[in-house]
């Protein structure tokens, strides 16, 4: 019983931006190692922006979550249009942090 309660302590998500950036930065790695082995060539902005679109939450309810730890997230931006809605607004600004920080992933990866 006392295994099963710690279970589903573990399994509960936090709904920091920091999970999803860790994600995504994942994700590019393996594309990227994939590129390589198959040596083929990739288009680092087109694969920077298809992993951020792939790692933003497509749940309201998620989405709703990640906005209350991070209310900058509820902020309209550039990409919103004249008259979003939220959880329009929230995909938006979690789709260019995930792109400025997959961007500083890249570069520190190239000095390294």
């Amino acid at each position: 019983m006392e295994t099963r309660k710690r279970e589903k302590m573990e399994e509960k998500k936090t709904y920091y931006l920091s999970e999803l950036q860790r994600g995504a930065e994942e994700e590019l790695e393996d594309q990227i190692k994939w590129y390589e082995k198959e040596k083929e060539e990739y288009d680092e902005d087109d694969l920077i922006a298809e992993v951020s679109e792939n790692n933003i939450p497509i749940y309201t309810y998620e989405l709703l979550q990640y906005a209350s730890n991070n209310f900058d997230l509820i902020e309209p931006n550039d990409l919103a249009g004249d008259s979003p809605d939220v959880v329009k607004i929230i995909q938006y600004n979690i789709y260019e942090l995930l792109m400025e920080d997959l961007y500083e992933y890249l570069n520190e990866r190239k000095e390294d």
